[in-house]
């Protein structure tokens, strides 16, 4: 089992989420719970590709941090 970080952005109209480890892994919600539930769902569709197609799964490497800035 991999953790994965998800980033969540609120756009105009709707939230999206996307995986910076999963290139091209992203979703889209009308709730930022509904974003990650649908991006779950997009991860496990990207393993299943890679799984299926002898590509090695990326492990996760982000590192989030919050800074502040005057």
């Amino acid at each position: 089992m991999a953790r994965y970080t998800v980033i969540v952005e609120k756009g105009d109209h709707e939230y999206f989420a996307y995986v910076p480890a999963l290139p091209g892994c992203t979703s889209a919600g009308q709730t930022p719970g509904e974003a990650l539930d649908r991006v779950i769902e997009a991860i496990h569709l990207t393993q299943s590709y890679m799984t299926e197609h002898h590509i090695p799964l990326p492990q996760p490497i982000e590192t989030i941090a919050e800074v502040e800035v005057n």
